[in-house]
């Protein structure tokens, strides 16, 4: 009797499933809520942003200057990378422990990054505590303290990480496509030597601060549940006094795209493995060919349904996560496509990779990959929105990169404005073949012969 019951269960059931052959069509994106945004400059040049968001009962501070890791490169490589490091391990009237603690105290945290084009102390507390907050944030920006001790423990800790991070196929590759596409300028430079970093001093790391961790070159985002009256006459407490200095000129002149391809090969003999990195110089972050280029990179490489993956992963096997991303900055950008494969399937990979670019080039996607990249896109950036953390981000996003003040409220409407035919000209513009780079970290006597059709190859040391 269970037999024939669970034949009839299954009997009843195929219809409906047949019927799912094509699934239904995405339902549209819900609107993205945005909060009312207010911005204040400051007598010292400080740009105040405050967006209320009241999701939970706490407040969320991004505090960025512009000084990224390239800022003084040539002169001192690592300055700015651990002057961010150290920037809250201690102020002159505040012990490291002394910080962590005050910050435990409020329910808050507070963390540096440091990227291309900036230096971000990212802190929050419960909403109760912004007081306290600002206080704690206004001391470690305006007096880091840089103590020997502190100094030589990030020292070590940085030259440790570096030599773990260049023992990794994945972290080379990226250093040497950085190299290979932006040349001499400041966007090239990822990381020291660690015998670099052992000849920074406190009194440097004091120095670059002075000049570049001020008010005149700084802006401030905070978002949370606060009435932004009572939060801005707080900021202007910590930060008002804060003494503007003149600004260091950085002369820099900007990348030039290369003649012709080149393929750069770091050899590591015995591995089993080839990394590949393809890229190209594109364009800076302002750029307005921005979202059909961020679009076009979905749809190549920048999700699980997307070509390269289609091709690489699921048709031929080759790998099993294949990806592309797109890098700009405020000066300039580039876009790229990685894959490890194993070292009999290196030419193939490579060409299959190339393949797939000159295809988004030469000819327009399909309507149906243009909305699923635009589904996916808005999606994530909803998503993203929800959290003060992720509407921090993104706003800062606009002050580092200079944005219109508008971008995130005409995200979806530009979005949802393009067309097959945009993504063929960003493609055709940026998704450059012949003259990009082609980084290989592996085994070159296992497949040099591989790769010489691909263009000259140059063995890098590494």
């Amino acid at each position: 009797m269970r037999r024939f019951a669970h034949a009839l269960l299954l009997a009843l059931c195929v219809p409906a499933f047949g019927e799912q052959k094509t699934p239904p069509p995405p339902s549209p994106p819900r609107p993205i809520p945005w909060p009312a945004v207010t911005e204040k400059k400051l007598d010292n040049g400080l740009t105040v942003v405050m967006a209320p968001l009241a999701s939970v009962p706490k407040i969320t501070t991004e505090l960025t200057f512009l000084a990224g890791r390239g800022t003084e490169y040539r002169t001192h490589p690592g300055v700015a990378q651990l002057a961010g490091r150290v920037l809250t391990e201690g102020t002159n009237g505040r012990t490291s422990r002394q910080l962590k603690e005050e910050l435990r105290a409020i329910g808050g945290s507070m963390s540096v990054s440091v990227d291309d084009d900036a230096t971000t102390i990212t802190a929050s507390a419960l909403s109760e505590f912004s007081p306290q907050l600002f206080d704690l944030l206004g001391d470690v920006a305006r007096h880091p303290a840089y103590a020997k001790s502190e100094v030589a423990l990030a020292r070590s800790n940085f030259a440790s990480e570096i030599e773990e991070e260049r023992s990794t196929p994945d972290f080379v590759a990226e250093e040497q496509l950085d190299k290979a596409i932006f040349g001499r300028h400041p966007y090239a430079f990822v990381v020291p030597e660690p015998t670099e970093i052992e000849k920074v001093t406190p009194e440097q790391l004091k120095a670059f601060a002075g000049a570049r961790y001020v008010p005149n070159n700084a802006h401030l985002i905070i978002v949370g549940d606060f009435d932004p009256a009572a939060v801005y006459d707080q900021a202007q407490k910590a930060f008002g006094s804060w003494e503007r200095r003149p600004l260091a000129a950085e002369a820099t002149s900007l990348p030039t795209r290369r003649d012709k391809r080149q393929i750069y090969f770091v050899d590591r003999p015995s591995s089993v493995q080839s990394t590949i990195a393809i890229g190209a110089l594109a364009m800076p972050r302002q750029s307005p060919d921005y979202m059909s280029l961020r679009t076009a990179h979905m749809i190549y490489g920048g999700a699980f349904y997307s070509r390269l993956t289609l091709n690489i992963r699921e048709a031929k096997g080759y790998t099993y996560s294949p990806y592309s991303q797109v890098n700009l900055r405020r000066r300039s950008g580039s876009f790229s496509a990685n894959a490890a494969v194993r070292n009999e399937v290196t030419g193939p990979t490579i060409l299959e990779m190339l393949y797939e670019l000159d295809r988004m080039r030469v000819a327009p996607v399909t309507k149906e990959e243009l909305d699923a990249a635009k589904t996916y896109s808005i999606g994530g950036l909803s998503l993203e929105l929800e959290s003060q953390a992720g509407m921090a981000s993104r706003i800062n996003s606009i002050y580092t990169y200079d944005l219109a003040r508008d971008f995130l409220q005409m995200f979806q409407t530009r979005l949802d404005a393009l067309t097959p035919d945009d993504i063929q000209k960003a493609a055709a513009k940026y998704f450059d073949t012949y003259r990009g780079a082609i980084v290989v970290v592996g085994d070159y006597g296992q497949v040099k012969d591989q790769i010489a059709p691909f263009g000259d190859v140059v063995v890098v040391k590494h």
